[in-house]
């Protein structure tokens, strides 16, 4: 590798470089790493930016079984897409841990929902009836349709319900994914979207609970994913006190989460376990087919930098990207 260079890597560097089927394993195996010891995470910003109604974080890591340290920094502004803009921008930043010398700047935007899809399908993995065939999606934004893509690779899907605040949008979700092996059935209430379905996927920038607890039956995974700030929250406390409750962080996910409202409000005091634990054996996943569970994600760094280590590693193989002497 040419670690005395700097790389700097675009999206479309990227996109030809790693897709879910690349990420699913590296994501998984960070979150393995992370639970043995083998990796670890640093407290996160996440700053409300006024004005201009944006969120900005940096969420950094070191990813020891790999070789290397490194930090997403960026955020989501609401207002972007009204200017043409993706609403969620970020950039990734890898470093060698052993000298510290920057290796690579590469596009986060992409990158994020990969890693955000993957980990949606590994959740499902662990934590579904592994004869879920009906899946409700909340909120048909992008990470709506790359939890949907992501789902598809662990389950055999037969049935999607939707439902967006925004109804062009609901219908225009369906539109795009008609001529798949499923029926896809666009909704009018989230009650609704998530009637008689297996698992239920959240994704939207709520910051009020949207799932009520009385309609969350017996059997159902939820992949809680749009609560990665401090007030947003997309289900109602009392489905996490009857529920099996992972995360991908516990610290994040007291501060982050749909957990934090649940902590707060004394409906939780422990949860089952990280996700990493589950992935690792360390703790089971899902035992009975009855027991409602849960997923809450946050957001670690080490998903970004598995993601990024790996476009990296690939772009340096095929001779993608610009290098620059920094020095």
């Amino acid at each position: 590798m040419k670690k005395d260079k700097f790389l700097i890597l675009t999206r479309s560097d990227i996109e030809p470089l790693i897709g879910l089927k690349e990420a699913i394993p590296v994501v998984e195996k960070a979150f393995q790493d992370f639970a043995l010891g083998k990796a670890s995470i640093f407290p996160v910003i996440r700053e409300k930016i006024d004005p201009f109604g944006g969120f900005f974080g940096v969420k950094a890591g070191y990813l020891a079984s790999q070789g290397y340290l490194g930090y997403k920094g960026g955020g989501f502004w609401k207002a972007n897409p009204e200017k043409g803009i993706a609403g969620h921008q970020s950039v990734i930043l890898l470093y060698d841990p052993g000298t510290g010398i920057p290796l690579s700047a590469m596009d986060g935007n992409y990158l994020t929902i990969i890693r955000t899809g993957a980990v949606g399908a590994i959740a499902a993995k662990y934590l579904a009836r592994s004869n879920s065939k009906k899946v409700g999606i909340i909120g048909t934004g992008t990470q709506g349709r790359i939890q949907l893509s992501g789902l598809l690779e662990v389950l055999q899907v037969n049935e999607v319900r939707t439902f967006d605040l925004n109804q062009e949008a609901n219908q225009k979700f369906a539109d795009q994914w008609k001529c798949f092996r499923f029926q896809i059935i666009p909704c009018n209430t989230a009650k609704e979207a998530i009637h008689g379905v297996d698992v239920i996927v959240t994704t939207t920038p709520s910051f009020h609970p949207i799932i009520k607890d009385e309609w969350v039956l017996p059997g159902i995974h939820i992949n809680a994913i749009g609560s990665d700030t401090k007030g947003k929250q997309e289900i109602e406390e009392k489905v996490l006190g009857r529920a099996k409750v992972v995360v991908d962080s516990l610290n994040q996910a007291k501060e982050l989460g749909e957990c934090q409202h649940a902590f707060r409000n004394g409906i939780i005091q422990s949860i089952h376990g990280e996700l990493g634990e589950i992935i690792a054996q360390m703790k089971p996943g899902r035992e009975t087919d009855s027991e409602i569970t849960l997923f809450d994600a946050t957001g670690i760094a080490l998903q970004d930098l598995a993601v990024a280590a790996y476009s990296y590693e690939a772009a340096v193989a095929r001779g993608v990207g610009i290098y620059l002497n920094l020095d």
